[in-house]
């Protein structure tokens, strides 16, 4: 038999620079070895499957879902000490409507999302599945040199939940931060937990809850305060975005 020859194309690093061992290389050869070197930018992924809480007695088991991801890249961000949107997306392998585009200071740094089931599938993996991946480079090129720890309280949290009826081309982030803002400073955090559409909702509206927390430094938040607090993000979401409340 004859022999087969498969020329395979590729891509090579390098430079024809080689300085000599025995001294050492002077500010020019080494910038031209460095300039050699391809860009190696580090990334953090984050993937969940299976379930948040395992099924009891009573309770049937709750999965991740979009909402756990979105928490995941907010607290990766949170530790560079960067503030982060989220917006909504569309990227290949993900589930449309559950995909979103993560920004700091405008620039995008990485992506958050729900796998195609069919995608799943073919990498055995169970249910839904949550992927997420940031450019950590560019989400530390974002935060400042310094990183301030945020107070900490000794007095409880007041919890509630909000759900608002808005368009469904209004992405899910866009009206957190109107809330947030609205809210003021007495809320702490505010997390999205669902994302609805079907019975009982306008047809090309949706249905968004979010889990609220709130506390003051100084004492003990009364429900009235809390309360109040969340009309007053609701109402700046209504203002921007048209939003009412589900009841």
């Amino acid at each position: 038999s004859g022999t087969v020859f498969v020329p395979e194309p590729g891509v090579t690093y390098g430079t024809d620079v080689v300085p000599p061992a025995a001294v050492r290389p002077d500010a020019a050869t080494l910038a031209a070895l460095d300039a050699a070197i391809p860009p190696q930018p580090r990334h953090v992924a984050v993937l969940l499957a299976g379930n948040r809480v395992a099924k009891q007695v009573g309770s049937a088991a709750e999965p991740f879902d979009l909402a756990d991801g979105v928490d995941a890249v907010r607290t990766i961000a949170a530790a560079a000490g960067v503030e982060i949107t989220v917006s909504q997306t569309q990227r290949a392998a993900l589930h449309p409507g559950r995909a979103g585009l993560v920004t700091a200071d405008g620039v995008e740094v990485g992506y958050v999302g729900e796998l195609l089931p069919s995608v799943s599938a073919d990498a055995d993996l169970p249910g839904r599945v949550i992927v997420a991946e940031l450019d950590l480079d560019r989400l530390l090129g974002a935060a400042g040199t310094r990183v301030v720890a945020a107070s900490l309280s000794g007095y409880p949290a007041a919890t509630q939940d909000v759900s608002l009826v808005v368009d469904a081309s209004v992405p899910a982030g866009d009206v957190r931060a109107a809330f947030a803002e609205g809210a003021g400073a007495l809320l702490e955090s505010v997390r999205l937990v669902d994302d609805y559409r079907g019975t009982g909702v306008p047809e090309g509206a949706k249905s968004l809850t979010f889990s609220l927390r709130f506390r003051a430094d100084d004492r003990t938040l009364t429900a009235a305060e809390a309360t109040e607090a969340k009309l007053a993000g609701v109402a700046a979401t209504a203002a921007r975005y048209g939003a009412t409340l589900r009841e």
